[in-house]
């Protein structure tokens, strides 16, 4: 075989080399504890029977995708609900969670990186990623509407106002460690 032929074999074989450790990583288990790190961004859930939804529920130009209070499946008090960011692995990690109260304010301190691009906390200009395990220990992806769009993104001693949510039951995720039943 001459070295132009050689050329297009070493090239393809390169490639399937470097490709295999290329690995497709899926997440399936998820863990809710998390370290206090960094500056954080303070999120606060208002409960449904707080003013400021009472008023927005009288409007009519809210978009239709707005969620006031809970749509479809909501939390109960026990349930375990966290803040998540996504790492440099591509695996989702807390950032904050707390045990749920019902029909109450529920605030999150969520944590930031430090030092920066430490991979320990939320960056800034992150995406805040709910995640919920309800007491039978399923894991739900909750849709979360804010009081400001932008405050969906973490911002380092920024603050956030969670209106409503939406829970999908995760089909992909688990939770590392049962819940303990709430008497």
């Amino acid at each position: 075989m001459n070295k132009t032929n050689c050329i297009p074999f070493l090239i393809a074989a390169i490639f399937c080399f470097s490709s295999s450790s290329a690995v497709v990583h899926a997440q399936s288990v998820v863990d809710f504890s998390f370290n206090r790190t960094g500056p954080n961004h303070s999120v606060l859930v208002l409960p449904i029977w707080h003013p400021v939804i009472k008023e927005m529920q009288q409007l009519d130009d809210l978009p239709s995708d707005f969620i006031l209070g809970f749509d479809k499946d909501s939390l109960e008090t026990g349930d375990l609900v966290g803040v998540f960011y996504t790492d440099k692995s591509g695996d989702y990690k807390c950032a904050s969670s707390v045990t749920w109260k019902s029909n109450d304010f529920n605030m999150l301190p969520v944590w930031g990186s430090y030092p920066p691009e430490a991979d320990n906390g939320m960056e800034m200009g992150e995406k805040l990623t709910w995640l919920a395990q309800k007491q039978d220990n399923s894991i739900y992806e909750i849709e979360c509407s804010y009081q400001k769009p932008l405050m969906a993104i973490y911002i380092k001693d920024g603050t956030s106002a969670v209106l409503g949510m939406k829970l999908v039951k995760s089909k992909s995720l688990t939770a590392l460690s049962p819940l303990k039943k709430q008497n």
